[in-house]
C-alpha cells in the first residue's frame, strides 16, 4: 500500500505557471467545507458580561476548548435586535430600523440571502425558533416568540416563488430541530433561535444569563459533542450589545474540527460572518458581505505560503508512506521511505471525508493514537507549503 507522489510546481493546492503562483479561491478556509453549520443566536449582552462570567459557565466552558475560536473584537452592527439579525442573515437591514415588523404588502422581500443563496446552489438552510406556533407562522409574537428575532420570515412565499425566495418550510419550530442520533439530518446551515425566555433578553430567573447559559448546555451540548467527528461547525453569537451600547462589542465563538483555537483579535462584525459562511460554499454576496472581508486565520488548514524566487529549480522528491499496522486498533504509526526535514503535516479524515485530526510531522515515523477512532476506513494526506508528499488508507478494527 505504498505511495508516492512526485511535487516540485505544487505550493498549497496551487499551481506554479511560469513563476506566477496562482491562489485558488478562498484558500484559506477549510479545505473541506463544513458538512453542516448551526449558528445559535443570543441576545442583548456585550463581551465582557458573557466571557469570564461565573454567570455562563458553559458559554465559557466552551470557549476554553482546543477546537474553539473566541472572537474578543466582534461586534453587531446598530441597534436595536431587528436590524442585526436581517444583517446577518442578509447583509442589509432591509430598511428596517426599529423592532416594528414590515408593512403589510412590502414582503416577502426578493433580495439576496443567507436561505436563497443556499437553496439556489442546491443546498440546504432552516431557521428553528422556539415557540414557533406553526412552520410558516408570520405573525408577530405569540408566547416568548418574536417575529422581529427571525429574519428568514420576510422572503417566505407562501404563492408564487419569487427571485430570492422560498416556501414556509425554511421557517420551523424548534421542536423540528434533530438532536442527538438524528443530527447527520440537519440542513447546510441553520440557525438556531431561542425565544425571550432563553435568549438572555428576557426571563423569570433572577439572572438572565445564567437562564440562556443552561438552555445552551441543556439543548446544544450533546451537538458540541458530535461536531467534532462529523464535520460541523459550531457557531455562538449575539445580535448586539446593550442597547445604545455604541461600542456595541459581542462575544462569537467558531467551535469545530475545522476550527484553529484559540483568541482571535481582529475588528470583525456580523457582515464579516455572512461573508465567511458564503464563502464557505462559494455563494454570492448578499448586501454588505460584497464589501467586507472573509474570516480566514482560525482554520486549522490555514498555513502561510512562503515563494521563494529559485522555487522553478527545486529538486522534485520521491516519498512514499507506509502504515503499520494495518488494520490498527490502539496505536498506529507512519513511516516514510526518507526524513521529512521541513515543516510538513499529516491530515486525516475518514471514509466520507470529514475531518479527524492534523499532526506535525517531523523525521520517518510518526505514530498516533487511534484507540478512540471508531471501526472503519480512515485516508490521510502528508503535506508542507510546498504541495502533497504522499498519503493513502489505513483501517481501524478494535476486535
Amino acid at each position: 500500500m505504498k505511495q508516492s507522489l512526485r511535487f516540485s510546481n505544487i505550493i498549497g493546492g496551487a499551481l506554479l505557471l511560469s513563476g506566477t503562483l496562482a491562489t485558488p479561491a478562498f484558500a484559506q478556509l477549510p479545505t473541506i467545507p463544513p458538512t453542516h453549520i448551526v449558528v445559535l443566536i443570543e441576545e442583548n449582552h456585550s463581551y465582557s458580561s458573557i466571557y469570564g462570567s461565573s454567570s455562563a459557565p458553559h458559554i465559557n466552558a466552551l470557549a476554553a476548548l482546543p477546537n474553539a475560536a473566541v472572537f474578543s473584537n466582534f461586534h453587531a452592527i446598530t441597534h436595536p435586535s431587528q436590524p442585526n439579525y436581517l444583517q446577518l442573515y442578509s447583509g442589509s437591514n432591509q430598511g428596517l430600523t426599529t423592532d416594528n415588523p414590515p408593512g403589510a404588502g412590502t414582503y416577502p422581500y426578493t433580495t439576496a440571502n443567507m436561505g436563497a443563496q443556499l437553496i439556489n446552489a442546491g443546498k440546504t438552510f432552516i431557521t428553528y425558533s422556539e415557540d414557533l406556533p406553526s412552520v410558516g407562522y408570520d405573525g408577530t409574537a405569540v408566547g416568548y416568540y418574536v417575529r422581529k428575532h427571525n429574519p428568514c420570515t420576510n422572503w417566505v412565499s407562501t404563492g408564487t416563488i419569487g427571485a430570492n425566495q422560498y416556501g414556509p418550510s425554511v421557517n420551523q419550530p424548534l421542536t423540528a430541530f434533530p438532536y442527538a442520533s438524528n443530527y447527520s439530518s440537519l440542513p447546510t446551515v441553520s440557525y438556531v433561535v431561542p425565544n425571550d425566555l432563553d435568549d438572555m433578553h428576557d426571563g423569570t430567573d433572577p439572572s438572565t444569563i445564567v437562564n440562556g447559559d443552561t438552555w445552551m448546555y441543556n439543548h446544544l451540548d450533546s451537538l458540541r459533542q458530535w461536531a467534532l467527528a462529523h464535520n460541523t461547525l459550531y457557531i455562538v453569537t449575539f445580535d448586539e450589545s446593550y442597547d445604545f451600547d455604541p461600542a456595541n462589542q459581542i462575544l462569537t465563538i467558531f467551535f469545530g474540527p475545522m476550527v484553529k483555537g484559540g483568541m482571535y483579535t481582529e475588528n470583525v462584525n456580523l457582515y464579516n460572518l455572512l461573508r465567511t459562511i458564503e464563502d464557505m460554499y462559494g455563494l454570492g454576496y448578499a448586501g454588505s458581505a460584497a464589501t467586507s472581508t472573509t474570516i480566514t486565520d482560525c482554520w486549522q488548514n490555514d498555513t502561510a505560503v512562503v515563494v521563494s524566487t529559485g522555487i522553478n529549480n527545486v529538486a522534485a522528491i520521491d516519498y512514499s508512506f507506509k502504515v503499520v499496522p494495518n488494520p490498527a486498533s490502539q496505536m498506529i504509526t507512519f513511516q516514510s521511505n526518507q526524513a521529512v526535514n521541513e515543516s510538513a503535516s499529516l491530515t486525516i479524515t475518514d471514509a466520507v471525508g470529514h475531518f479527524i485530526g492534523k499532526y506535525a510531522v517531523n523525521g520517518t515515523d510518526l505514530s498516533v493514537n487511534t484507540s478512540a477512532f471508531a471501526a472503519g476506513v480512515y485516508y490521510y494526506k502528508v503535506a508542507t507549503n510546498r504541495g502533497v508528499l504522499g498519503g493513502g488508507k489505513f483501517v481501524i478494527s478494535h476486535n
